[in-house]
């Protein structure tokens, strides 16, 4: 019976075998015919996806939106800025231990408070060269701290029409959170010729506006009372050959952004680079800022303006990596006003003038450490522009001649590759023929003719 039953399930399955293979093979076809539609219908809804975007895009473009591709064009734009700056502060003694006022460095641009604990600058800067024809850049230096109060007081105004310098010993208390734009400008290069539109620092001196860029801890005494600091104009510079250069400008005027007056400045510079020998020839012709009468209240003088021309000359040698040394020297003439109600000048027979030189020179002793040495002597007939400080800015101004002298030495330590510490002395001398030359306060209250004093910075720069 068992036997029988299997030989017919074994029949079975032989007749039936091509039945279901038949089956088996239909149900596969259907499956892959269904998978191929898929796919055709994936491609289809890609295609139509596509079609949307250049719609899209399209549309974008024509309504002035920005396109998906310009984002390579923003970041490389981006990457092209360079951003820079420093924080510095400073400790600041007077030896003289002035007793009744803070202010005991008269001579001094910036750090003139004794026994003073500043934060002096925060300087952010942002800038993207034009190195090549057809390139377009800028400059934008912003300054917060007690050097950007100081700077605010910079603009001509009645009490400064002659120094420059006077503002700063008016409020030595200017509050640190005051902004200061240092410089902002455009620049394009036309075919090797930079051309600069804007505020920007001046070419006049050795030195410059940023501490940390000099040898030397203060400002000298020609920075402070020779030349301007920055100027609003034009400037072009460019290249005669591989070692002259030039830059030639027309400005507002000396320390100021807005125009006081109808008359403009003018600046030059012509300058011979070969090796470790750099030698520079700057001229500034033009307005000194406005004048008004020897009360400070009566009208303006004449045309509005003070005309002054200075002539900076700049030498300076760097034989080696571990050593430098420069002379800075200047003169100036500035034109009187017969024509005032009150006299700027005692000596109305002659156009004052003012020479000065600056000699230094910064020796590394070692990667870390390094000292700088700094002499200066300046002479200014007739008081045009130490005048106005040794008087509160009143004229007439009754000096024959005044010599002011300087000494500086400065020990700078590099903790980090951005971070310098220094310690500096110096000592300033005045020599005239008034007792109004007393100038230093000292602990009695009384005048002194000679200061020395301290301090000790600390600056952090990144970029």
């Amino acid at each position: 019976m068992l036997r029988r039953l299997l030989a017919t399930s074994v029949a079975l399955g032989a007749l039936l075998s091509p039945f279901l293979a038949a089956a088996q093979s239909e149900t596969e076809s259907d499956r892959m015919r269904a998978m191929e539609d898929r796919l055709r219908s994936l491609e289809a809804r890609l295609e139509q996806s596509e079609q949307v975007i250049e719609q899209q895009r399209a549309a974008l473009g024509t309504s002035g939106g920005a396109d998906v591709s310009q984002g390579s064009a923003i970041d490389a734009f981006l990457s092209s800025v360079e951003v820079g700056g420093s924080v510095t502060a400073s400790y600041t003694y007077s030896f003289n231990n002035p007793e009744t006022s803070p202010s005991s460095q008269t001579l001094c641009q910036f750090n003139c408070n004794h026994n003073e604990f500043s934060l002096d600058a925060f300087k952010l800067e942002l800038g993207k060269k034009a190195p090549n024809p057809g390139d377009v850049g800028f400059q934008f230096d912003l300054l917060l701290g007690r050097n950007a109060g100081i700077f605010n007081q910079l603009s001509p105004d009645i009490a400064s029409f002659i120094n420059p310098a006077v503002q700063t010993t008016a409020d030595r208390s200017a509050a640190d959170t005051e902004l200061f734009v240092q410089e902002a400008y455009l620049s394009y290069n036309m075919n090797g010729v930079e051309l600069k539109a804007g505020k920007f620092e001046t070419p006049l001196g050795f030195e410059v506006i940023d501490s940390n860029d000099n040898p030397n801890v203060t400002h000298g005494i020609l920075f402070t009372f020779a030349i301007p600091l920055f100027h609003t104009g034009v400037l072009a510079s460019g290249n005669i050959s591989e070692e002259l250069s030039w830059a030639a400008g027309l400005t507002n005027g000396f320390n100021n952004t807005r125009e006081t007056g109808d008359d403009k400045a003018v600046l030059g510079r012509l300058a011979y680079t070969s090796g470790p020998l750099f030698l520079a020839y700057n001229l500034y012709y033009g307005t000194l800022g406005e004048v008004r009468t020897s009360t400070g209240s009566g009208a303006l003088v004449g045309d509005n303006a003070v005309k002054t021309q200075i002539h900076d000359v700049i030498l300076q040698y760097t034989p080696s990596d571990s050593f430098t040394t420069w002379i800075n020297a200047d003169y100036g003439k500035t034109e009187r006003r017969p024509e005032s109600t009150g006299a700027l000048f005692n000596d109305q027979g002659t156009d004052p003038t003012f020479f000065g030189v600056a000699i230094g020179a910064k020796q590394k002793l070692s990667d870390k450490l390094y000292v700088a040495a700094r002499g200066e002597y300046m002479n200014d007939d007739n008081a045009s522009r130490f005048g106005a400080l040794f008087t509160g800015g009143v004229a007439p101004f009754d000096f024959d001649e005044i010599d002011v002298y300087s000494a500086t030495l400065t020990l700078g330590y590099q903790i980090q590759p951005n971070l310098l510490t220094r310690l500096e002395l110096r000592r300033d001398k005045v020599d005239c023929d008034s007792p109004s030359c007393a100038v230093f306060r000292d602990s009695s209250n009384g005048g002194t003719e000679k200061n020395d004093f301290g301090i000790v910075e600390l600056v952090y720069s990144f970029d």
